[in-house]
């Protein structure tokens, strides 16, 4: 199978060394493909900074639609309870869609945002499309919000995904057959994993 060579997102590789060092920034901005490392990253943030019984009070999940910067200000300026930090989750919130008092307030937002918080806005279903136009915004998500882009990984990170896959199944699989099972289903891995299911049971 033809797969295209690239080195991995430079994002997506100090996402890597923030959750080993335990050193995680207060923002980030999940986007790209690949759906199933976006929701395995984000439930290695979540397990990192919020305590277990106490998500209610420390993790935040806000829709995009119909949100304000205000609104999301306020969820990031709420303390801790019982922990260190707090995770506040946006989902499909277009950022270069917002009017322009909406703008002032989330560049005004991340220029100073509590060293407490974790602020991850997440590109689920929507597209992440930066608009160079805005000047102020873009300045200000290059400078406090890390983008993390989940694209789909190379042959190689794929076979050696797909071999672990089989061994927590309790099977074992060699390198051709892992390569046409790529071939045939595809390199996304939400689309492997019932494949790789099915072939296991």
């Amino acid at each position: 199978m033809a797969q295209r060579i690239k080195g991995p997102d430079p994002g997506f590789a100090k996402l890597k060394n923030d959750l080993a060092s335990g050193e995680i920034g207060t923002a980030y901005l999940f986007h790209g493909e690949e759906s199933y490392l976006r929701e395995y990253y984000l439930s290695q943030l979540r397990e990192a900074l919020v305590p277990a019984g106490f998500e209610e009070f420390n993790l935040h999940r806000l829709e995009g639609k119909g949100l304000t910067a205000q609104a999301l200000t306020e969820a990031a300026e709420a303390m801790p309870m019982m922990a260190q930090r707090t995770m506040v989750q946006v989902v499909d919130w277009d950022l270069f869609k917002l009017a322009e008092d909406q703008r002032k307030l989330l560049i005004a937002l991340l220029e100073d945002l509590p060293a407490y918080c974790c602020l991850v806005f997440v590109y689920e279903h929507l597209e992440y499309k930066p608009v160079k136009t805005y000047k102020k915004l873009c300045a200000a998500l290059d400078k406090s919000v890390q983008a993390v882009k989940f694209e789909e990984q190379s042959q190689r990170e794929l076979l050696k995904w797909v071999s672990k896959r089989f061994k927590a199944a309790g099977h074992t699989i060699d390198a051709e057959t892992a390569e046409h099972l790529i071939f045939t289903c595809g390199s996304l891995m939400n689309g492997l994993i019932p494949e790789i299911g099915k072939i296991a049971a």
